[in-house]
């Protein structure tokens, strides 16, 4: 199964603004160990955020880091999501579901 997880306030918390400085989001572990578990049962896990999409900035290193040092498992990260406010979807599961 191919899963798309959002980042910001799914596996960290993150700073709010307009212009949020990334490096300083914690990790929510209890919601990185349940993602991991899906990667390790064989499920394809793709990190897709909209980091920088508003200001263009490009935080794919500072992402990355994190990930390396929270432990998070996957298999690609994208940062090409687009902003919204809400999403529709017969598919959506919040993190709290799993």
């Amino acid at each position: 199964m191919i899963i798309r997880v959002d980042i910001d306030n799914t596996i960290c918390k993150s700073p709010k603004g307009e212009d949020p400085d990334y490096s300083k989001c914690r990790p929510i572990k209890k919601n990185i160990l349940k993602i991991n578990k899906l990667y390790d049962n064989g499920n394809y896990i793709i990190y897709w955020t909209s980091r920088g999409m508003g200001t263009k900035k490009d935080w794919m290193q500072v992402t990355m880091a994190q990930f390396e040092k929270w432990g998070v498992k996957y298999n690609q990260l994208q940062l090409n999501k687009p902003v919204y406010d809400m999403i529709v979807c017969d598919k959506a599961k919040r993190i709290e579901e799993l």
